[in-house]
Parts: C-alpha cells; sequence; structure tokens
C-alpha cells in the first residue's frame, strides 16, 4: 500500500458519509482510520481498502451510499452511447478492436471522492469526445487480438457502472469474434461497482455467455473470498480482461497471466503499478 493511498481512502469514505449520513462522518472516519491504522505497510490497498469501506459501512448504516451515482451514472453514459458506437461501427474492421478497448475504458474516468476522477456523472458528457481524441496511452490491443480467437474463454472483471454501459461495445466485439465471455461482477454494493443488479437492469446479462459475482462486499478481487465458479473462471481463461484501479491493485501480484489492464491512470501510484504516466487511457497486456 502507497502512502498516497491513505489520504485518498478516507477522503472517499469521507465522500460516501456526506451522500449517506452527514451526521455520523466522524464515525466512519474513525472506524476507517482504525482499519487502516491496523494494517501493514506490505498489505494489498485493495484489501485495506475493503476493510476500511465496510466499517464505514457498517459506521453510516447503509448497504450502498452510492446508489444514486450508479444510477446518474449510467443515464448519462446511456445517452452517450450512440456517440461510442458510431465511432466504433464507422472504424475499419482493423481498428475495431482498439476503438472498442477505447470506448469501455473512458468510462473509468467516473470516479467519486478521490483525485483524478469526475465525480459529477454530467461531466462526463463535456469531456467525453476530449478522452477520447486522447486515444490509448498504452496500446497493446494488437497482441490482445492473437488470443482473441474463437472459443477462446474470456473473464471479464468489471469495474464502475457508467463504464460497464460503455463495455458494452467491447463485449460485442469480443463475441463476434466467437470468445465465450464471463462477466464478473460485485456480490454486494461496494463504492460505483457493478452488480448483478446493475447488470440484469442494462440488458448485459444477455449478451455474455455467464454473469458471476465477486462474493462478499470486497475492492477489487479477492480470489480467496470469491465463490468457487468465478475463481475457476479466472483461473482457467484465456485471458482475463481487468477493468479499473481496483482490481489492478488486487491482481497486479498475482500469478493470474494472461491478463489485459484496461483502465485510466488516475493516480502515481496506480501509474507506477501499471509502469505508465498518470492520466492516460491505459490497455497493457501481461503474459
Amino acid at each position: 500500500m502507497h502512502p498516497e493511498c491513505v489520504p485518498c481512502l478516507l477522503a472517499r469514505v469521507r465522500f460516501e458519509s456526506e451522500l449517506a449520513a452527514p451526521e455520523r462522518a466522524m464515525d466512519a472516519l474513525l472506524a476507517a482510520a482504525a482499519e487502516i491504522g491496523n494494517s501493514c505497510p506490505g498489505d494489498v490497498s485493495a484489501e485495506v481498502a475493503t476493510r476500511a469501506h465496510r466499517a464505514a459501512y457498517e459506521a453510516l448504516g447503509t448497504r450502498d451510499p452510492y446508489a444514486e451515482q450508479k444510477r446518474l451514472s449510467n443515464e448519462v453514459a446511456l445517452k452517450l452511447l450512440p456517440r461510442a458506437r458510431d465511432m466504433y461501427e464507422s472504424s475499419a474492421r482493423e481498428d475495431r478492436l482498439r476503438v472498442a478497448t477505447l470506448v469501455s475504458i473512458v468510462g473509468n474516468v467516473l470516479d467519486f471522492g478521490i483525485s483524478g476522477g469526475l465525480e459529477d456523472p454530467g461531466k462526463l458528457e463535456e469531456a467525453f469526445d476530449g478522452l477520447l481524441a486522447q486515444g490509448l496511452g498504452r496500446d497493446d490491443t494488437d497482441e490482445m487480438a492473437v488470443l482473441l480467437v474463437p472459443g477462446a474463454r474470456i473473464a471479464y472483471l468489471a469495474d464502475n457502472c457508467g463504464e460497464i454501459v460503455f463495455d458494452q461495445v467491447l463485449i460485442e466485439e469480443l463475441k463476434g469474434r466467437g470468445c465465450q465471455v464471463d462477466l464478473v461482477v460485485k456480490g454486494d454494493p461496494i463504492l460505483t461497482d457493478a452488480t448483478r443488479e446493475d447488470v440484469e437492469a442494462l440488458g448485459l446479462s444477455e449478451m455474455v455467455d455467464r454473469v458471476l459475482d465477486t462474493g462478499p462486499l470486497a475492492v477489487g478481487l479477492d480470489l480467496t473470498t470469491v465463490p468457487e465458479e468465478t475463481k475457476l473462471s479466472v483461473e482457467g481463461a484465456d485471458l482475463v480482461i481487468s477493468k479499473g484501479m481496483a482490481n489492478l491493485e488486487s491482481l497486479s501480484d498475482s500469478d493470474i497471466r494472461p491478463i489485459a489492464y484496461l483502465l485510466r491512470t488516475k493516480c502515481d501510484p496506480v501509474a507506477g503499478t501499471v509502469g505508465e504516466a498518470k492520466d492516460i487511457n491505459v490497455a497493457k497486456l501481461f503474459q
């Protein structure tokens, strides 16, 4: 866990406290701080965040403080989806994986209570074209394409609401290549991450072969606590597609290979972990 993660984590706890129960904000912050204080420097930041947010949610007396933000994020993303589809469908066939990957990453900029993320879903509409115009600062989509053969098993680790709307374009590209796609979402609400209910409401469950979940409340993906079928899907995949920062934090020290990290590098620790510059769109494959 990087020192920068501590104030960022507490800022997010304060943000969710203001959403859910401002009068209990100090209780939530103290509960989260206690969990951070009981951690060791070598602990994985996503695991520390899981403990801190679990304690904060209990102090706030809420199961899903970001429910409204998730709804708004999906609403804004759905308005922008036709523009994303137009960009994808008008691109040359050989460029479509790259474009679909970029589209799926742009939604990753939606993040609440942290530096580098958009806290107002409405601002995504203003930033959308500019983010797409940036392209991929790291582009391993040609290497990914080699693995995306008919019958390839893909474990697709979803991230945020809003972002999950744009994931539809990349999932369609994967299915069009004949891949089998397991979509892995959160079992319990945590931050703005997509759950089964979210993907079912958007119709994504009908686009993939299976929807699996991560089990108990967890930031990122903890392979020691996920249901067995989810663990088998991830460990047996021909390619794992990992969306967002928390999944990167969870899996960067694992031996899961091949894995493609798709995200925007919103902070220095994450940029350092993936070995790329800050504030760029990244599609990086580890084999």
